[in-house]
């Protein structure tokens, strides 16, 4: 009863100062929405490259070229990579490996016009197998054929979201744009698939690697994707292409690595990244419980002849830090849970612009650390106010 009595005045006393009730609510509402905005964006972008990655499957390696003894070197002003990966690379490895599946990995920005329409885009140097390799689906159209690669053909194939900026509801199959100052006819059109890292792929064009090597001059490789065989095992393939490559190199100056290693990577990194997030959110909710401290202390100054009466008529120290603390707690559980459905609701929102996740353990962080910021803010101002001389706070004006 005792306690019901404490929480109704502490109702009572928050009714009677509405707006300074609303700030303080407002600065936790404001915390708690950040961070589970801030950290739904974190957990969105975990989610989607870990899918991505995953999609393409576990039997992938990854050839790039350096290695970190290599790449000390060249920052110590020695040229280790003497012979970086080229295409040529990729073909004497599917001749060398039967059954081997290999995609080049090459790109450059630049802006792609059809008629008066420019748009900003992503041009990718690829092979016949990219599809496969890189587990990509048509829409409509076909993909790209050996003689299309050898022949060097001025055809392309558009990501979802560019083929419906050029050309809206009209069909790209046999349209032509405006690539690299060159004039490309359109052969297929992919299926949605989103942001891969920090590449839409949906905004890319891909066009023959041999077409795009003698347009922008750039024969170097960033990398080769390969599929293994699957009469080979991974840990075989991987002991063949590092010996084949050695060789025909004269040295390692190339990493291999493999999907599993990938995704390690990639939730080491967005794990960091949803933690820096999340610390970020924290410190809104953080500045919030400052507000509410300053607020309390404020009050406390107001309502220094009320607590004098209080202890007057029989209140007890602990009775009056109770009162007080009760307040703090009660605004910040109220601004909890506004604050998670904002945060939520905003979360929502922002999915149709960025992915976004919200996980359960973001909005009990954010609730939890909402009462606990008005635990912690709350108990100096209350402490303050319980130890009040009432004969003194009697004769406050």
């Amino acid at each position: 009863m005792k306690f019901l009595r404490i929480l109704q005045m502490a109702f009572s006393a928050m009714r009677l100062n509405k707006m300074r009730t609303f700030l303080s609510t407002l600065g936790v509402v404001i915390g708690v929405a950040s961070l589970i905005l801030i950290t739904s964006f974190g957990y969105g972008a975990q989610a989607s490259i870990l899918s991505r990655i995953q999609s393409m499957g576990a039997n992938t390696l990854i050839v790039t070229p350096g290695t970190t003894t290599s790449m000390q070197r060249e920052v110590a002003g020695q040229n280790a990579i003497r012979k970086p990966l080229t295409y040529e690379d990729l073909k004497y490895l599917e001749d060398q490996v039967p059954g081997l599946q290999a995609s080049p990995q090459t790109q450059t920005r630049t802006t792609v016009t059809i008629g008066s329409n420019e748009i900003n885009t992503t041009v990718v140097g690829t092979n016949e197998n990219f599809l496969t390799v890189y587990n990509y689906t048509l829409a409509t159209g076909r993909t790209f054929t050996l003689s299309d690669i050898a022949g060097y053909r001025n055809y392309c194939i558009l990501g979802a979201t560019i083929a419906n900026e050029l050309f809206g509801n009209e069909s790209p199959i046999g349209q032509s744009v405006n690539v690299l100052n060159s004039k490309f006819y359109v052969i297929g059109v992919l299926k949605e698939v989103g942001a891969v890292g920090f590449s839409n792929v949906d905004m890319n064009i891909f066009i023959p690697i041999t077409k795009f090597q003698a347009i922008t001059g750039q024969n170097n490789l960033q990398g080769i994707y390969i599929i293994t065989p699957p009469d080979i095992s991974m840990d075989e393939l991987t002991a063949i292409i590092t010996k084949l490559l050695t060789i025909r190199h004269g040295m390692t100056n190339f990493t291999i690595t493999n999907m599993a290693q990938f995704i390690e990577l990639a939730t080491t990194t967005t794990n960091t990244l949803t933690t820096a997030l999340t610390i970020i959110g924290l410190i809104s909710l953080v500045v919030g419980g400052i507000g509410i401290m300053n607020i309390m202390l404020a009050s406390v100054a107001e309502r220094t002849r009320e607590i004098g009466v209080r202890k007057a008529i029989g209140a007890t120290r602990s009775d009056i830090l109770l009162q007080f603390l009760a307040e703090a707690i009660t605004v910040t559980v109220m601004g909890g849970t506004i604050g998670i459905i904002v945060g939520v609701v905003g979360a929502r929102l922002a999915n149709s612009i960025s992915r976004t996740a919200i996980t359960p353990t973001s909005i009990i962080i954010g609730f939890s650390v909402s009462v606990a910021v008005g635990v912690f803010f709350g108990v100096y101002p209350a402490m303050k106010a319980s130890r009040l001389n009432p004969v003194e706070a009697l004769r406050y004006e």
